[in-house]
């Protein structure tokens, strides 16, 4: 009975340590629409409206920096050291306040990976700093 214990403790100790993994975790847990909470130290107002939507189906992502849309290809698959939206692109809109825009477009184009932590969204720089912070819609 100890033997069987000490293997499912070990066996969940493995699943726990894999879903932490944002490499093993996949692009699924993606999936569906987050708004963005902070670009570094940035708190992005709720009015602003900015959001990212993952689409693997279409293999897309898209949404608004606040004033413009954005659209791109999704990655197939991350490794750390690519950029996950180099091919985000943008409408190119003039609006009366560009803050957020000037700052998360940038900081999109800097990130290589990403972790899944409940319903928040962390958007990781090659240096392991969250870049973007983001919530489940």
């Amino acid at each position: 009975m100890k033997k069987v214990f000490n293997l499912f403790v070990a066996a969940m100790a493995v699943m726990v340590m894999a879903s932490c993994d944002e490499k093993k975790q996949g692009l699924e847990v993606l999936v569906g629409e987050w708004d963005v909470v902070s670009v570094g130290d940035l708190v992005v107002p709720d009015s602003v409206g900015a959001f990212l939507g993952f689409d693997l189906a279409e293999h897309m992502v898209y949404g608004s920096a606040g004033c413009n849309q954005l659209a791109g290809a999704m990655p197939q698959e991350v490794d750390g050291e690519q950029p996950l939206f180099a091919s985000l692109g943008s409408t190119q809109r003039m609006c009366p306040d560009m803050t957020v825009e000037d700052v998360l477009l940038p900081a999109l184009g800097s990130v290589v990976s990403f972790k899944v932590e409940a319903d928040a969204l962390h958007l990781l720089g090659a240096d392991g700093d969250v870049v973007v912070l983001l919530s489940r819609r």
